[in-house]
């Protein structure tokens, strides 16, 4: 089968949206089908990488760190209809979606299209659910989505977003995968120590590692002014933040005025291929987000062997079991209480660990291609089927 994948978050982008998606090529790949991703390049100039294909673009007005485009005749988009893909899946909504349209009229081919993101929560906030703006959500989603031959999303919770409920019932729930063996890497007790005393972190201080994009929604603020309450505890702790953003400047600062700056490790951005070292060096992964739709970190912290402390939050269904690889909580005093029994249970912390790390291979990338594969061939299926009723003028 020939799969065309296409994003704005790509290699130059790094993020959740990439992470899930490179799984999604390699799952692919391995089963023998062909492959090619088509993307924004971070200049303007079109490029063609191995089977990636960038498409020359300027930066998008709507939101740091995104590009678009409006290239028409760029001889990468020609070449990509005369290769003629079987399946057109599309992983955003902006330039991406523009020129998957266009290839999908060229080719006839069935589009796929992933909702990953509340885009009401940024527009609305709370307000969304208010009739009147969810009714103009509902709307603009089905402009969206409505060329669609399926649409799925990652979580149950993205199946509930207010711009989505006119087209609930052609959505397929498919958890995002990821590269369960890139984050199998394992320290030696010798080796996790001196990358520790690397970041300032002795033998005996427990870790707290959270890896996030540093935005407001993602609510590390949450997690920097709880720590206070550990420290009173008689705790050896330290809070370790990996990932840059806007809001990092705010939380330098906030840190500063709780005097933490023994207690807080920011360490910015990290290449992929390095990640792990810095889950691996933790003893416990959090997060108060309650923004995530279908968290990546939450699936990389569990391939790490780490169990998991999250504010509750219906992303986390299928995820987190409460008791099993992590816990749950709801306010403070649970977030301390928590943090207090797995950090000084060791057996306690242990047994979860090793439940995250099988509960990593429900999220494999094997069983996420497998899944994606049966909505590809559902969309093919249903095209042909269209296609066969118009033929014969039987409407729908």
């Amino acid at each position: 089968m020939k799969i065309l994948i296409a994003t704005e978050c790509y290699i130059h982008n790094l993020g959740g949206i990439t992470s899930s998606i490179l799984a999604l090529c390699d799952g692919l790949r391995r089963r023998g089908h062909e492959v090619k991703t088509l993307s924004l390049s971070n200049r303007n100039l079109s490029y063609r990488d191995g089977e990636d294909y960038f498409i020359r673009s300027f930066p998008a007005f709507y939101y740091p760190g995104l590009r678009m485009s409006f290239a028409r005749k760029d001889p990468l988009l020609h070449e990509l209809e005369a290769w003629g893909p079987d399946i057109i899946h599309v992983q955003t909504e902006g330039t991406a979606r523009r020129f998957s349209i266009r290839i999908m009229k060229h080719c006839h081919a069935p589009l796929i299209m992933t909702c990953h993101t509340d885009y009401g929560h940024y527009l609305f906030g709370r307000l969304r659910f208010f009739p009147p703006v969810k009714a103009l959500l509902s709307v603009v989603g089905y402009a969206l989505y409505r060329q669609a031959t399926l649409l799925t999303v990652p979580s149950l919770k993205a199946k509930e977003f207010p711009f989505l409920q006119l087209l609930k019932s052609e959505i397929t729930v498919i958890p995002n995968g990821m590269e369960t063996g890139k984050y199998r890497n394992r320290f030696t007790q010798q080796e996790r120590q001196a990358f520790r005393l690397s970041l300032g972190i002795d033998e005996h201080t427990k870790v707290l590692v959270s890896v996030t994009r540093l935005s407001k929604e993602k609510n590390i603020r949450e997690l920097i002014s709880f720590l206070p309450e550990l420290l009173n505890k008689g705790l050896n702790v330290k809070l370790l933040i990996v990932g840059d953003g806007p809001e990092r400047a705010n939380l330098e600062e906030l840190t500063d005025k709780l005097q933490l700056q023994n207690s807080v490790i920011f360490v910015g951005r990290i290449p992929s291929e390095e990640v792990w070292r810095y889950y691996a060096a933790g003893d416990i992964f959090v997060s108060a987000s309650t923004f995530e739709v279908h968290s990546m970190s939450y699936l990389e912290a569990m391939a790490n062997g780490l169990p998991l402390l999250c504010r509750e939050d219906s992303a986390l269904r299928g995820v987190l079991e409460h008791g099993k690889n992590g816990l749950i909580y709801h306010n403070q005093e649970e977030f301390v209480d928590f943090a207090c029994r797995l950090l000084c249970d060791d057996e306690l912390r242990s047994g979860m660990a090793d439940f995250s790390c099988k509960k990593a291979e429900d999220f494999s990338s094997d069983a996420f291609a497998s899944s994606m594969l049966k909505v590809y061939t559902e969309a093919i299926h249903k095209k042909a089927l269209n296609a066969s009723d118009r033929e014969f003028g039987i409407q729908e």
